[in-house]
């Protein structure tokens, strides 16, 4: 499964607060649009962590059906 450790992009924090998501698959586009220096590791801030990306929600689902059969 092409699944990731959760990242995001240093300028999610630009973001208003409902706009901001972490990232956990290596196939999503916008995911593979963050450059390697404006990475993190992680969901988010601890007390406020980020939403799952609905590209890589997406992603994870059909990932998983493939595994199911």
């Amino acid at each position: 499964m092409p699944y990731a450790p959760d990242f995001y992009s240093i300028n999610e924090a630009k973001k208003p607060a409902g706009h901001r998501v972490h990232h956990n698959n290596i196939d999503c586009g916008p995911g593979k649009a963050i450059p390697l220096g404006d990475r993190r590791y992680g969901k988010g801030p601890l007390n406020d962590p980020y939403r799952l990306c609905e590209d890589c929600e997406a992603i994870n689902k059909e990932e998983a059906k493939k595994y199911k059969r």
